[in-house]
């Protein structure tokens, strides 16, 4: 039987291991049965009759059935990023935002307002929104406001609410965690540690210029006494500063969390994102080539789960800005389509509370699904859907070649840190 183009194999010594990028299925099949089958009819038609039960076989039209499932699935979930607040407690040496101390308060009608509109023109099945600032719990009253408002009119219609949070969690105590997940139905965090104290308090510094790792570890320590279900995603930004610090925090603290399945790791280096606010000189040392993987390889050896073998291998996994129905709302009422390039006018495609939508804008970030030529026959086409980050197309950052490699780079790394971690839908023995 002949695989899907859009099957990846990878042998290993004792097993061979099949990720169908068409439904996000996995398989790991012991060697020594692939030798039965190669002499054994039986077991061969038993073993291909498995395989096309999981759509593991080559289909016709496989790439415009799957354009037409992405279609489908953009087409039926409102996904709104709001920034809560304009300012930050943290003053951290990467950050590219800018900041001022204004609120949300004075958007929440037109907020509601423009949910309600979006909502009537379509079918949505699903209203999906996520919490940004600044940070975004210096906004958390007119967090509670809102969130109560959108779940009501969620209600009303029959329509699923899903939320999450981008926080540096110094604000996330135990009492607002318990509010935020129970009222506002923010089930989903990500919160950035840099390592161990001295590399975390090195790189994220408070706005008076103290550390803030101590006030975070015991939020995280309270959360955990929480029985309730939630999942926080521990960003850590590495640097060639923290890198030692990293390694520290997975051998003593993190610990901590390493057996609540609530809790999972995600490691990126530190980019150039921006300067925003920062001043000349202040910022970290960054490594020119990624260390990130060798980092994810060493968590799962300590027995820590990850963020990235769970979600950026399938075929759900693609850059919010890419779809026609997310919008991010900042503080002064603007429309936006990504949430790095926020003071680009080309992200900007609107107003809250006038109707014109600048559809030139638009189309600039809205991902058509008409792939390139040379990613027509691509076997990770359904994962990379031809790149990542449309902010790197708009304003030339990569050539299609960096791209690529850094696309397919990731995506089998994804793939292999799922081996590490045995995170395998099937295991298929020869006894």
């Amino acid at each position: 039987m002949k695989y899907s183009n859009y099957v990846i194999e990878l042998k290993k010594e004792n097993h061979t291991f099949l990720f169908n990028t068409k439904n996000n299925i996995s398989l790991k099949i012991e060697n020594k049965l692939l030798d039965k089958i190669d002499k054994d009819n039986h077991i061969k038609s038993e073993f291909e009759s498995f395989l096309k039960s999981q759509d593991f076989d080559e289909k016709e039209n496989e790439l415009n059935k799957m354009i037409e499932l992405f279609r489908k699935r953009d087409e039926t979930t409102l996904r709104i990023i709001i920034l809560a607040h304009g300012d930050c407690n943290f003053r951290c040496k990467y950050c590219y935002e800018k900041f001022s101390n204004c609120t949300i308060t004075s958007q929440k009608t037109g907020i509601i307002d423009f949910v309600n509109q979006k909502l009537s023109e379509k079918n949505f099945e699903d209203l999906h929104v996520s919490w940004f600032g600044g940070e975004p719990l210096l906004g958390y009253r007119d967090i509670l406001d809102i969130s109560k408002e959108l779940i009501s009119i969620s209600q009303k219609l029959g329509i699923r609410y899903h939320a999450d949070m981008t926080t540096n969690g110094y604000l996330l105590n135990r009492t607002v965690l318990d509010r935020l997940v129970t009222e506002c139905y923010v089930k989903t965090y990500q919160v950035t540690v840099d390592g161990s104290r001295e590399g975390h308090d090195n790189q994220r510094i408070l706005k008076n210029g103290h550390g803030s790792y101590d006030r975070i570890m015991k939020n995280f320590k309270n959360a955990i006494n929480l029985e309730f279900q939630f999942h926080v995603m521990i960003r850590l930004n590495v640097s060639q500063e923290n890198y030692k610090n990293v390694e520290k925090f997975l051998l003593e603290d993190a610990q901590v969390f390493k057996n609540d399945e609530r809790f999972l790791l995600l490691f990126r280096n530190v980019g150039d994102w921006g300067c925003g606010d920062r001043k000349e000189g202040y910022e970290v040392k960054r490594f020119e080539s990624d260390v990130s993987f060798e980092l994810s390889k060493s968590a799962i050896k300590l027995g820590y789960r990850l963020f990235d073998d769970f979600v950026f291998r399938s075929n759900y996994s693609s850059c919010y800005a890419q779809k026609p129905n997310s919008y991010t709302i900042d503080t002064k009422g603007n429309l936006l389509k990504c949430t790095v390039s926020l003071y680009d006018e080309e992200n900007k495609i609107g107003e809250l509370g006038n109707s014109v939508i600048n559809e030139n804008n638009q189309k600039r970030w809205v991902h058509s699904y008409q792939f390139d030529s040379k990613c027509q026959k691509c076997q990770l086409l359904l994962v990379c859907k031809g790149g990542a980050c449309p902010k790197r197309d708009i304003f030339n950052e990569t050539s299609f070649e960096e791209k690529c490699f850094k696309m397919r780079r990731n995506i089998m790394n994804n793939f292999e840190l799922s081996i590490c971690s045995n995170n395998i839908n099937y295991e298929l023995k020869a006894d």
